[in-house]
């Protein structure tokens, strides 16, 4: 029996050792997923999956890029898919990616009633809309109303991510991948990036496109174009009360390299690729054109072309321009600009501007600039803190 228990010993004890390293593995494997799965969920406050098929699932239409990743989102999946590129008739000279609020439905709205997709198609151009998921708080949009927006017009590109102004980075190289992907191999030439609150003319960005083949086919057909409003080299904003305060651990450096306003850009799918395949290396910030256009482009070496003298910061100036078309013909001053709180802005000036893509307008007389003669109604939001306050003041 002595001897029995002495050969049974060492068999028991490799089975405890055994047992005791795969209850050591499992339970290691196991917290390293809880842990994946709550940095994801802090970073993008990824949506619940629904407990029942609702309206919107029925419509949904799954297609991965990749298989399920987007930057460190390893959940990743289109909730609402586009085809426009694959669709047209022939290579388009460019596509629109169009970064808007799911919840801003009368601003897309705004946006196919001053040129639809139909005239668009005509000009060789498509356009996009880029959407997250609906998040909890928003009450006046539903998702089913988002599948029946997108059943009419099949122009919104919609990923699994929350709504969420940090999240904005995730959104951007989603649009970028989708149209380096999706609209590149000879089916379109540019990327033309912008967001929904900004009034832009399209005919003269056509024109641009249309003479940058000619005078530059090098830099049209390269991977280093990104062209538009450059902001030069700025400090972060350390204001806490700022919407764009901005911590030392989420960005150390003293200055941001500089980098193009998100308002509107042009690129190509060539450009686009190298910027999203970067992106995937670097930390991500939440600022999404600093960042991508600024940060990640600098890694890349890539330079900017400036066009500042585009755009306009003041929203009365455009609303000026529409004035000054339809009295006296007189061409805009200005491309591109914010449409200060009014969507039907860009209605106006689309459609007044279009004479100008005609030689129908003439220039503007010396003395008849917009920062001599405009005259508006200021559009400009008040600042998000703070109250004014008017009282008369005795001059003495």
């Amino acid at each position: 029996m002595r001897m029995r228990g002495r050969r049974l010993l060492p068999i028991v004890l490799s089975l405890i050792v055994i047992i005791i390293l795969c209850i050591s593995y499992i339970s290691n494997h196991l917290h390293r997923d809880d842990d994946n799965d709550e940095q994801d969920e802090f970073l993008v406050h990824l949506p619940p999956a629904p407990a029942t098929a609702t309206a919107a699932d029925e419509n949904r239409v799954i297609t991965p890029s990749a298989p399920g990743a987007l930057l460190n989102l390893s959940n990743f999946e289109y909730l609402l898919a586009s085809d426009v590129c694959r669709r047209a008739e022939r290579e388009l000279l460019a596509v629109l990616i169009v970064t808007s609020y799911a919840g801003h439905d009368a601003l897309r709205a705004a946006h196919r009633q001053a040129i639809p997709q139909s005239k668009l198609a005509e000009m060789g151009l498509q356009r996009v809309f880029l959407l997250a998921a609906l998040p909890p708080r928003e009450k006046f949009v539903t998702q089913p109303q988002l599948a029946s927006e997108q059943t009419r017009f099949g122009d919104l590109l919609q990923g699994n991510f929350v709504e969420d102004y940090r999240n904005l980075s995730y959104k951007h190289v989603m649009g970028l991948r989708w149209a380096a992907n999706e609209c590149g191999s000879g089916r379109s030439k540019f990327i033309i990036k912008l967001d929904d609150d900004i009034i832009y003319d399209v005919f003269h960005l056509r024109r641009y496109l249309e003479s940058l083949e000619v005078d530059a086919p090098a830099l049209a057909t390269s991977s280093t174009l990104l062209a538009g409003y450059v902001l030069d080299a700025k400090p972060p904003i350390r204001n806490q009360a700022n919407k764009w305060y901005v911590t030392k651990q989420e960005y150390p450096h003293a200055l941001y390299p500089a980098y193009l306003s998100g308002w509107l850009y042009i690129t190509n799918g060539a450009t686009a690729a190298r910027l999203v395949a970067e992106a995937e290396r670097v930390a991500i910030f939440w600022i999404d054109d600093t960042w991508l256009t600024g940060v990640v482009r600098t890694r890349l070496g890539i330079p900017l072309k400036r066009h500042n003298a585009w755009y306009s910061a003041n929203a009365e100036f455009l609303d000026c321009c529409v004035r000054d078309l339809k009295q006296h013909g007189y061409e805009c001053e200005y491309f591109a600009g914010p449409n200060g709180g009014d969507a039907k802005l860009l209605v106006e000036f689309l459609h007044n501007v279009e004479k100008c893509y005609f030689d129908e307008c003439s220039k503007r007389p010396a003395g008849k600039s917009l920062k001599e003669t405009c005259l508006a109604s200021v559009k400009s939001p008040a600042p998000e803190h703070g109250v004014a306050h008017v009282e008369p003041l005795k001059l003495r």
